[in-house]
């Protein structure tokens, strides 16, 4: 009986790796990263076979508005914020598109364990936070391809290293069945790159508000409308851990001794 639980197993992870829907494609990016109080990853999620729809959402928004060149969150003006609301709107409108980001202080982070080295922890967190959103959908067959800003960072080699540690951490994870969760992690121009502008967009969106220096109105009003897409009057929260649809997840380490530096866990109207 065993042998056929096994078999039956093997044979339904068979299946799901034909199924693209079973698969996911995941653009990452980072902000904060010069010195600022607090720095963070993105990563924007997308089903595999949709890779196409979202091409086509992208160029319709930029064929009906004035779009920047390269959209990111130092691009929103006066000029631009009808197309960066517009953005906004397709992403919480779109079911199989989600966000999902970490949030790190600077205090909170322990160089200590990180061999005195401020690349090093960098790396770890944005690892720790693909490792910990891919095995909470991990499911035997499913495959993640990963496409990455360039990483800051003097080992040039960064991206490979984030991969080898990926695989290493997802190979104890009792959910995922086989050594190809990973099919791959690369770097890319991000110029040339509609997911990972989005996800630069988001994430500068919710680094920002934790900052607390946004004073252009038109970045104001755009992270106002993405709390109302939220249900919140604000972005300064967090989210839950199960949230699917968009996902702020503000880092600290239960074990460090210190109670949770703030209480602002927020429920989402979106899933």
């Amino acid at each position: 009986m065993a042998q056929t639980a096994s078999t039956s197993t093997k044979s339904i992870a068979r299946q799901r790796k034909g199924d693209p829907e079973r698969h996911h494609l995941i653009f990452c990016d980072e902000s904060g990263t010069h010195g600022a109080k607090f720095f963070g990853f993105g990563t924007l999620w997308m089903t595999w076979e949709r890779r196409g729809d979202f091409q086509k959402i992208w160029a319709m928004l930029q064929a009906d508005f004035k779009a920047p060149s390269e959209v990111k969150w130092t691009k929103v003006s006066r000029q631009t914020l009808p197309f960066f609301m517009a953005l906004v709107d397709e992403f919480f409108a779109r079911p199989w598109l989600t966000f999902h980001c970490i949030v790190i202080a600077r205090t909170d982070v322990d160089l200590n364990r990180h061999s005195r080295d401020w690349d090093l922890a960098r790396r770890k967190h944005f690892t720790m936070l693909l490792a910990n959103k891919i095995k909470r959908f991990a499911a035997p067959g499913k495959e993640y391809r990963i496409r990455v800003d360039p990483i800051a960072s003097r080992y040039s080699k960064a991206d490979e290293a984030a991969k080898i540690i990926l695989e290493h951490t997802l190979k104890r994870v009792p959910s995922v069945d086989g050594d190809d969760t990973i099919h791959s992690l690369l770097t890319v121009d991000s110029k040339k790159t509609p997911g990972i502008q989005l996800s630069d967009l988001l994430l500068g969106a919710v680094i920002a508000s934790r900052q607390g220096k946004v004073t252009a109105e038109p970045k104001r009003r755009l992270i106002a409308h993405i709390a109302e897409h939220l249900g919140w009057d604000e972005l300064t929260h967090d989210t839950y851990p199960g949230a699917r649809k968009f996902n702020i997840w503000r880092f600290w380490d239960p074990n460090c001794g210190t109670e949770r530096p703030e209480i602002t866990r927020l429920a989402t109207r979106v899933r």
